[in-house]
């Protein structure tokens, strides 16, 4: 079995978004530390195409996002389908959102290919 790499995947979607932020419409800033903000609806417009390749990235690059449509119980609404070959990776080794990243003031529970990155939780 080979092995797959969730943020080499990721960093093929992550590109894409980069090549072209206008079509994305997303904003892009490049820090003195060498990191890189990419702004995908906070202070920008975003969009549904966005928002895809975000779900896929959450996937770590191991799945794909298809937007449609939905009855729940006679009321129509916009529905995201997902599919993948890795679903552990995609989802335990990606998406699970078990990293508990804390500073002065702020507390959230991260997820995606940064996580496995920093191996977090071990």
């Amino acid at each position: 079995m080979s092995r797959v790499s969730v943020n080499r995947q990721t960093m093929r979607i992550v590109d894409k978004l980069l090549s072209d932020p206008e079509y994305y419409r997303i904003s892009v800033e490049h820090l003195p530390s060498g990191a890189t903000i990419i702004d995908t609806g906070l202070k920008v417009e975003g969009g549904l195409i966005t928002g895809l390749k975000l779900t896929e990235i959450a996937m770590g690059g191991l799945g794909k996002a298809k937007l449609s449509q939905k009855d729940y119980g006679g009321i129509t609404l916009p529905t995201i389908f997902v599919s993948t070959d890795y679903p552990a990776i995609s989802l335990l080794g990606s998406q699970l959102a078990g990293w508990g990243v804390k500073t002065e003031g702020f507390f959230c529970m991260a997820s995606g290919p940064a996580r496995a990155l920093a191996l977090k939780p071990k």
